[in-house]
């Protein structure tokens, strides 16, 4: 069995974005496995620096656009980069100044043709073909026409990870980038009289794969824009939701010393008021991480701050200077220094992984996907998530509501409500200073919570497999 992936986010990056993190830990759980694959995506200068690491094993015209490409390798093999100084040599992927390229569409079906045809002129024949957000959506619709005689009797597979991320073009453009007209119409790609790529890689897809059955679960019954969600109840019988992993090897914080949990936990505690320059004392340490997948996390955070201040509680912000919020919560930690702290988050995993290890509570309101990632992360450092039974691992979890022999988060049933939020919250501080007995056993069950790479990798291959 072997595969072909095509992403427009992969590889190995100075800075790798969560869907390039996401891919690459695809790639190497196949590779761990024995399952050959090929990962496509373009070579992005500003992300994987000069040529000197790399070798150019092909050159050739795509046939799509009749357009020059070389592919590169690295050292890890299974990573293929296609490289096009007109398409992939900016200092951007999708676009700048919030404005996207306006030649995304013809850019990305270049990927597509270029990935298609290099395998073809290799003669690898994959098993089956998976491609990763809008970015790959051209691909099969490509193995449906310019490469038919090649990939006719190979199924193609689309992840989306994140349904709000789209790009639309204008109907004008569709031959262009090698779409079948017939299929310009409401049940097809067509989105408001233009072309929606993610109607175009769910329309072509033997199957829609989405991070978690809880988000797929949550897209079916959501009312999404434009028409969307019509489409998608249509083509219902394609959709599965398959849990995304994480790794251990980095976020288990006690993987080194192997100490009682609990004794672990103090150890990160401590390191972590040093990191801060701060004393928790004895309060419930509360960490939330406010990202571009927080969702409504601030909005339902700055609604109960006042309250949470109350509590027996220490609150630290994980926040971007360049966030909307920071000044808000900036003025509320200068006002409220043994309440509240900011962290100034980067893309640095080290201190995400001291955050997680050195809290006991994750505050996560209504995450945007793949939001389970910085759930299952959370679990790993032994901290307890409290958000929303609709995020996408909670179908997974088990919630604490009175018996703690196997809970292990704490889930509401709307994590935008800020009340519902803050009563949860409330009980947690109870039972932190008054009973740590059943605290410790929800704190040690988070821990023991496990989902790994290989376990969505082993869904992968029964979906993938079933050509």
């Amino acid at each position: 069995m072997k595969f072909l992936a095509i992403s427009p986010e992969a590889g190995r990056w100075k800075q790798p974005s969560p869907l390039a993190q996401v891919v690459n830990h695809m790639t190497d759980a196949f590779a761990r496995v024995h399952v050959e694959v090929i990962t496509c995506s373009p070579f992005y200068t500003h992300q994987l620096g000069d040529f000197s690491a790399f070798q150019c094993v092909f050159e050739g015209i795509e046939p799509l656009h009749h357009q020059f490409f070389q592919v590169w390798k690295g050292k890890d093999l299974r990573h293929t980069y296609i490289y096009s100084e007109e398409f992939f040599n900016r200092n951007a992927i999708y676009g700048e100044n919030g404005e996207a390229f306006s030649d995304n569409h013809i850019r990305f079906s270049f990927l597509a043709s270029a990935s298609l045809f290099y395998c073809q002129q290799i003669n690898y024949k994959p098993s089956a073909v998976l491609g990763h957000e809008w970015g790959a959506a051209f691909t099969g619709a490509l193995m449906k026409t310019h490469f038919h005689s090649y990939y006719s009797e190979i199924s193609f597979f689309f992840t989306v990870h994140n349904i709000n991320y789209d790009f639309h073009l204008a109907a004008s453009e569709i031959e262009k980038v090698g779409l079948n007209p017939a299929d310009y119409n409401m049940d097809g790609y067509e989105f408001w009289g233009k072309v929606s790529l993610l109607k175009v890689g769910m329309l072509y897809a033997k199957n829609v794969l989405f991070p978690s059955q809880g988000y797929c679960d949550s897209i079916v019954h959501s009312s999404l824009p434009g028409g969307l969600s019509g489409f998608l109840t249509h083509n219902k019988s394609k959709l599965l939701g398959v849990q995304f992993g994480v790794s251990y090897n980095l976020w288990d914080f006690n993987k080194k010393t192997g100490l009682p949990i609990p004794k672990a936990k103090e150890n990160a505690r401590h390191n972590f008021e040093k990191h801060l320059g701060v004393e928790f004392e004895n309060r419930l340490v509360i960490y939330t991480h406010l990202d571009e997948e927080a969702g409504k996390t601030s909005e339902t955070l700055a609604t109960i701050v006042s309250d949470i201040i109350k509590l027996q509680t220490f609150l630290v912000i994980g926040i971007l200077q360049e966030h909307p919020d920071w000044n808000y919560y900036h003025s509320l930690a200068k006002e409220y220094p043994k309440h509240i702290a900011l962290l100034d988050i980067s893309h640095s995993k080290s201190a995400l992984r001291l955050s997680l290890a050195g809290s006991d509570l994750l505050f996560a309101s209504n995450l945007q996907e793949p939001s389970a990632s910085l759930i299952l992360k959370a679990l790993a450092g032994g901290t307890v998530p409290l958000s929303g039974k609709d995020i996408g691992v909670a179908n997974s979890l088990h919630n604490y509501i009175g018996d703690a022999t196997f809970a292990d988060a704490i889930l509401v049933e709307d994590s935008s409500a800020p009340h519902q939020m803050l009563s949860r919250l409330r009980e947690v501080e109870y039972l932190f200073i008054h009973n740590k007995v059943i605290w410790n056993q929800i704190m040690v069950n988070a821990y023991k919570f496990r989902y790994e790479w290989d376990r969505t990798i082993a869904k992968y291959l029964l979906t993938l497999g079933e050509n």
